[in-house]
């Protein structure tokens, strides 16, 4: 009995303080042996996201290998344009998050069926803003003693944004 306390008074239990959540998840990944297939599929991720949407019509992440990820492209002509640009690409790929443990990239033709689509972040669409409704005539009479022109605009746009919410 007096053992077991002593174990714990010399500093022998395990810590309690908080860990960061990637800390633990790369534990647990360890220890369910996913951590290579994790960090498989991040590079892959993190590929198609540093290609784009242009490249990833062609090319895909199929497997990573130690620190080579394999790219399988629709054609021999976009195997032969990525090899050409393969620092750009390498460079792209360690700035996105899971692509900095890939050093090199290997290029084969084949389907891209069979290879996993990773979602793109859709480009957003500029609308034009509707126009703003004048605002009613005592607003209108107090923006007009605003001397500076530039915020009499902010002031019009402030109170146009205002507008539109429920009061």
């Amino acid at each position: 009995m007096e053992q077991k306390r002593a174990r714990k008074r010399n500093g022998l239990r395990p810590s309690v303080q908080p860990r960061p959540a990637g800390q633990l998840l790369d534990t647990t990944f360890r220890w369910l042996k996913l951590d290579d297939k994790a960090q498989s599929f991040l590079a892959m991720r993190a590929f198609a996201l540093a290609a784009g949407a242009r490249i990833g019509e062609h090319a895909r992440g199929e497997r990573l290998r130690g620190s080579i990820l394999y790219v399988r492209c629709d054609s021999a002509a976009w195997a032969q344009n990525l090899h050409l640009m393969k620092a750009q690409l390498l460079e792209r790929l360690h700035k996105v998050v899971g692509g900095a443990g890939v050093n090199e990239l290997r290029f084969n033709i084949g389907p891209l069926e069979d290879v996993a689509a990773w979602e793109r972040p859709v480009p957003t669409v500029e609308v034009a803003p509707l126009p703003e409704p004048p605002p009613p005539p005592d607003v209108a009479q107090a923006l007009a003693d605003v001397d500076d022109e530039e915020l009499r605009e902010q002031l019009l746009r402030l109170y146009g944004k205002l507008g539109t919410r429920k009061r």
